[in-house]
């Protein structure tokens, strides 16, 4: 009695072995028509024990009449009634451009050293019936789109573009037109300048009618000074004195080889004494205030530009009178 239990538990045993352990190919329509497509699912029950699992090597095609479409990856699962057992599955999207019954082989696969394979399937294949008298129709209606402004734009993006384009250089090309004319119609009236030693001599003399440093505004009267000179030097030799320090225009006046060195210092001492008026609050007596105005007189009469005139205009000119 008890071998004959033993014997029913090893049975059992080997059955739930078997159930556990099983490989299907599942033909998803066992009928399609010529160019339509279907599936094979591929499905592995094994036991989760790490045994190495093959699945079938698959090229382009099934048996010949049948062709492989797309493989995807294999997707592990597990029982839930049984952790233990893990489902490997795969699909094989399949198509057929013959008609009649295609065979499909079983599938082979592998767990470690043992093989299962899957049980044979057969896909039927049926051909499109054509009547020899009917239109020719499309495979699906028309659809409707609705319109759509930016898609339309995307297509004729480049025509808009030129457009846009040319647009505007005819608009360029107006605006610089009407501004040529406007040259050519218009009179340019030019105002001569005036010498910088003309505007220096008549600052100073407004400076001197001020008499500023007569009635206590020292510092006023030097700022007013130390401008004044600036100002032509910068009309006279092109520099920019009034930015500049005194230590600087003194390095920039050495370059103008046609003032007299002896100018070029004295110049700089007043300039020097105006600093110190200004910024140090110096008081410089009225005999240094007096000596300032005079020489700054006459450093411009000496250092300005003198125009010598031709000896023929003048001589045409007093012929004219």
């Amino acid at each position: 009695m008890r071998r004959l239990h033993i014997l029913i538990a090893l049975l059992i045993s080997f059955g739930f072995q078997l159930r556990s352990q099983e490989a299907t190919a599942v033909l998803m329509d066992k009928q399609i028509k010529i160019g339509e497509q279907t599936t094979i699912e591929l499905e592995l029950r094994s036991t989760a024990d790490g045994k190495v699992v093959s699945f079938p090597s698959l090229m382009d095609t099934i048996s010949g009449k049948i062709e492989i479409v797309k493989i995807s990856e294999i997707d592990t699962s597990y029982d839930e009634n049984d952790i233990s057992i893990r489902i490997l599955s795969q699909t094989i999207t399949i198509t057929s451009w013959d008609s009649g019954y295609h065979p499909i082989p079983p599938f082979t696969f592998k767990v470690g050293d043992e093989i299962f394979n899957s049980e044979a399937e057969l896909l039927e294949v049926t051909s499109v019936d054509l009547q020899a008298e009917a239109d020719i129709k499309d495979i699906k209606g028309i659809i409707e789109v609705p319109f759509s402004l930016w898609d339309w734009i995307l297509v004729h993006k480049y025509y808009i573009g030129g457009i846009i384009l040319l647009i505007a250089l005819i608009i360029a090309g107006i605006f610089i037109y009407k501004k040529l004319q406007k040259e050519k119609v218009e009179e340019q009236v030019f105002v001569p300048k005036e010498e910088a030693d003309v505007v220096a001599i008549r600052q100073l003399k407004q400076l001197e009618e001020a008499s500023l440093w007569q009635n206590g505004k020292i510092n006023e009267y030097h700022t007013s000074l130390s401008h004044i000179i600036r100002e032509y030097l910068e009309n006279r030799y092109q520099i920019s004195a009034l930015e500049k320090t005194t230590d600087e225009i003194d390095l920039l006046l050495k370059y103008h080889k046609e003032t007299k060195e002896s100018l070029h210092l004295k110049l700089i001492d007043q300039l020097q004494l105006s600093d110190l008026a200004k910024f140090a609050k110096q008081q410089p007596s009225s005999s240094e205030n007096e000596a300032a105005m005079k020489f700054s007189y006459q450093f411009i009469e000496e250092t300005k530009v003198i125009v010598e005139e031709d000896p023929q205009l003048i001589q045409k000119e007093q012929e004219d009178e």
